[in-house]
């Protein structure tokens, strides 16, 4: 019997009855496929029983929804390309004619076609506020934005910005004819927030040569206790800072920014990705993972809201022009942390054991990641968590 089964299943070539399959001119063909595959191949036509190629370097041009293999690249002769063609470079892209607007609206040119590659990460003829900007990753960035071209408005609960990163900030703003200012912000008190904001977005600067259109959000605080020492006063007070804190900022952001451009707000058919504005809050890799050898439950939690929040305000607003992303980072290596890995130093080995990089990063490695999340080369990135950790979420 165990023989007979193995004739069976070695047994060359075994064929199954041709199947027809219909087509849309209504008639039927016949098309073989062989048995024991793990996947199905078509026979050519003459019957000779050998498989046409799976991805054929000669044939006619065929609609993609055919079911029919189609060549991404044609070796033998280039004028029977099959496929999508190719994007264009400039000028309206190519639309569906079954649409139902294809007669009623006019083409839409490419949006970023006319852009050089590094004019993508342009921030010129912009302001960007970033709360929690006094220190840290938030003047980091705000630096970087006087790099790109932005004049910058930092936001924090200190009395005064760090030193001596503030006043190179503000050389570098004057050697460059921008504009860099530091104003004193709870963003967990929303009378503050909203007086700030309006004040901020009615500067005479921004309507005439720079408008207000992105936001980074950095203010956070981190409490290290253990869950159960967690009392719900400090619990919450994790919660308004990072969480609470980052809605308030971005909603006086959304509101004042839809009163200076009416026509977003009323429209609601398109998100302009070239004139509209663009939100990035900072999340954290401690939002998709729990942190090995510390206790930080609330700011995890925190931090999920955040990635959260993000993507329901893209939900509400991507349609208005505003995009809203996150930043999720892995570990910094700040003040703060240097101090924690002193109290602390076996963390440092479990830190870097979790990272595929071996190390941990430095504020100035999240400049780029920013800067796209605020400039055109985002321009289709909405509601999307951009995690920058070292590849720590990787394993």
């Amino acid at each position: 019997m165990l023989a007979s089964r193995l004739s069976t299943i070695l047994r060359p070539r075994l064929r199954l009855a041709p199947l027809a399959v219909p087509r849309a001119s209504n008639k039927f063909i016949l098309t073989k496929y062989p048995a024991f595959s793990t996947s199905i191949q078509r026979y050519d036509d003459q019957g000779s029983g050998r498989p046409k190629a799976a991805h054929p370097t000669k044939h006619e041009s065929r609609p993609v929804s055919s079911g029919e293999p189609v060549a991404e690249n044609v070796k033998e002769d280039e004028s029977k390309r099959a496929g999508i063609p190719e994007e264009p470079q400039d000028g309206a892209p190519p639309r569906s004619s079954s649409s139902s607007s294809f007669e009623s609206e006019p083409d839409i040119p490419a949006p970023l076609a006319g852009l050089s590659a590094q004019d993508l990460f342009s921030l010129k003829d912009r302001t960007i506020l970033i709360t929690g900007g006094g220190r840290g990753l938030g003047l980091t960035i705000a630096h970087a934005c006087l790099e790109s071209g932005a004049s910058v408005r930092c936001m924090d609960l200190l009395p005064e910005p760090s030193q001596p990163q503030w006043s190179k900030a503000e050389d570098l703003a004057k050697s460059k004819g921008l504009e860099i200012s530091y104003h004193k912000l709870d963003v967990t008190n929303e009378t503050q927030v909203n007086e700030l904001f309006k004040e901020l977005f009615e500067m005479k600067q921004h309507n005439e040569k720079q408008p207000i259109r992105g936001l980074f959000t950095s203010a956070g605080i981190q409490l290290m206790l253990p869950s159960l020492e967690f009392s719900s006063e400090k619990f919450q007070k994790v919660l308004n800072v990072n969480l609470t804190g980052t809605f308030l900022c971005a909603k006086a952001f959304a509101n004042q920014w839809l009163e200076k451009n009416p026509k977003s707000a009323n429209d609601g058919s398109t998100g302009d990705s070239l004139n509209g504005a663009s939100i990035a809050m900072t999340g954290s890799m401690s939002a998709h993972i729990a942190n090995l050898g510390i206790t930080c439950a609330p700011y995890s939690a925190s931090k999920a809201g955040v990635n959260q929040l993000a993507r329901n305000l893209a939900l509400e607003w991507s349609q208005k022009g505003i995009r809203v992303n996150t930043l999720s980072p892995g570990y910094i290596r700040t003040a703060l942390t240097a101090a924690l890995l002193d109290e602390k130093p076996e963390l440092e080995k479990i830190w870097l054991q979790g990272s595929l990089l071996g190390r941990l990063s430095t504020p100035d490695e999240f400049r780029g990641p920013v800067i796209y999340l605020l400039s055109d080369a985002s321009s289709f990135m909405t509601g999307s968590d951009l995690l920058v950790d070292g590849g720590h979420c990787a394993t």
